[in-house]
């Protein structure tokens, strides 16, 4: 390794100004380390991370006590960020979207400093709502194979409420099976033991961005399970109403909370951006105008427009060229060009002229009556009636077309479902989610203990790890001290009698706080 690269590993292996808390992180090698996102509200950029609080509490603080049952090592961060929605919750006021960018890039560091530091150690990625969404997005990248780890450091992961959940689809995405799959290299004997999960696939989608929608994970398909109650609007939002994809898109995108002036300049950079793309796409896209004339004029709409503003407001979405806009604005001008003439040489005639000379030697305002009555004349003729009917026609379908595609929107039925969605957002502590009666949160963390339990099997015997000797270390069966030199006896020569996930034997209550 030359001097170069000796360095760059030491810079990446130390915290950043921005991310203080990665020092703090890894204490000791577990055989499992779950990073979990906490939801909007939830967190914040100091937030301590290793208080069990929020819905993710309720997973993490039972995952270590089952841990401790089984005798297998687990421990756990959760990743401060400001868990914000432009102000509109308590917290920061940072727009939604780079909330979760936010939270995203600390999940990668955070994820790249435990496998650096315990080159033994398999991570489990647990995320809710807004947390959720950044978490999708991280093991998204993984699965494909272009995330900052390699799929195969993750042995379990876990979503709820997830605004990128595809319409849909089922507990496990990418998976017909009910049950998770083993971490790769484990023993598997715990995890197998686990009772399928039962609980129903809404047929809605996550409310988030089309472009974050996660309709599996690629390799980790299997071991990814995502979680969502009916009526919950984060993950079971209405599949036909995209007019509510492109607010929430919007909404997420501005700042409403602090100083009214910059929250409205703020929503109207966003409502123009979104505009402006959609009317390049649809005048582009939409409307024909052979010869560039109005007489020849013809909507024929690809997509609905609520479906064209769902997509322009896509954080994600790429605004127009300037070889397109200048396209839509060279056919509207061409159009307009065209009209002019049209008029003028209907308008500008012989007749015309000599009418204007007689009237305005003895009355100017009679001689622009003329002209007047004239121009109105050749702009009713302009567009023939058999034009006018068929765009006439045209328009109506593209109104009965945004009815059809957003009729969710105007089912009564439909709507009824998310009278209770704060409850249902807020309830994956107590809803059953498995035959025995256990609720999704109780699930995920005795999953979290089984994988922990099975990776221990086979970690146990490894170079990076330590069998335990003393029978009250139950916890920390084949936890390693954290890897700080490169010399081999400070590994296995030390066995701590307990480990940092020992000191969250209680779990406080969670302060569930509505998530938008």
């Amino acid at each position: 390794m030359t001097a170069a690269q000796t360095l760059t590993l030491s810079l990446t292996a130390s915290a950043s100004p921005e991310q203080p808390w990665l020092d703090d992180l890894v204490t000791e090698c577990p055989a499992l380390f779950t990073l979990a996102v906490q939801g909007t509200g939830e967190s914040s950029p100091d937030a301590p991370i290793k208080a069990d609080t929020g819905m993710l509490g309720t997973v993490l603080g039972p995952a270590l006590d089952a841990a401790r049952v089984l005798g297998s090592s687990l421990d756990r961060a959760y990743m401060p960020y400001p868990a914000a929605f432009g102000g509109a919750v308590p917290g920061g006021k940072q727009p939604y979207t780079v909330s979760v960018e936010e939270a995203a890039a600390n999940l990668e560091a955070a994820a790249e400093k435990v496998i650096s530091d315990c080159p033994a150690t398999k991570l489990a990625i647990v995320g809710y709502s807004q947390g959720a969404h950044a978490a999708s997005k991280f093991l998204e990248a993984v699965g494909a194979g272009t995330g900052a780890v390699p799929a195969d450091r993750i042995a379990a992961a876990a979503l709820f409420g997830s605004p990128t959940r595809a319409a849909g689809s089922p507990v496990f995405p990418g998976s017909s099976n009910d049950t998770p799959t083993s971490a790769p290299g484990s023993s598997r004997d715990h995890v197998s033991a686990l009772p399928p999960v039962s609980a129903p696939a809404p047929a809605g989608a996550g409310i988030g961005p089309t472009s974050d929608v996660a309709t599996s994970f690629g390799s980790l398909s299997g071991r990814v399970a995502s979680f969502c109650q009916t009526g919950d609007l984060a993950c079971d939002a209405p599949a036909n109403a995209p007019i509510a994809r492109a607010v929430t898109n919007v909404a997420g995108q501005v700042e409403v909370g602090g100083d009214p002036f910059r929250a409205v300049q703020s929503i109207g950079l966003a409502l123009a951006s979104t505009s402006f793309g959609v009317a390049v796409d649809v005048v582009n896209e939409d409307i024909a105008v052979p010869k560039n004339s109005l007489e020849n004029l013809s909507i024929t709409p690809k997509k609905t427009l609520s479906q064209r503003f769902a997509e322009a407001s896509d954080p994600a979405a790429k605004p127009p060229t300037g070889q397109e806009a200048i396209a839509a604005l060279t056919k509207i001008g061409l159009v307009a060009v065209n009209a002019v003439v049209s008029v003028a040489k209907k308008v500008i005639t012989p007749q015309t002229i000599a009418e204007v000379s007689a009237a305005g030697l003895s009355n100017p305002a009679a001689a622009f009556a003329v002209i007047a009555a004239k121009t109105a004349k050749a702009v009713i003729e302009l567009v023939p009636p058999a034009t006018s009917k068929r765009v006439i026609q045209q328009a109506f379908n593209v109104v009965k077309s945004e009815v059809s595609a957003n009729k969710d929107l105007f089912d009564l039925a439909a709507l009824t479902s998310y009278a209770n969605t704060i409850a249902a957002h807020t309830g994956y502590a107590s809803a059953v989610a498995t035959p025995q009666g256990e609720s999704a949160t109780r699930f995920v963390a005795d999953w979290l203990a089984a994988a922990a339990a099975d990776v221990g099997d086979t970690t146990a015997t490894g170079p990076s790890s330590t069998t335990a000797t003393s029978p009250t270390a139950t916890t920390s069966a084949v936890t390693t001290p954290r890897t700080t030199t490169p010399s081999a006896p400070s590994i296995t020569t030390s066995v701590s009698p307990s480990t940092p996930t020992t000191s969250a034997s209680t779990t406080p209550l969670p302060d569930h706080t509505p998530i938008q």
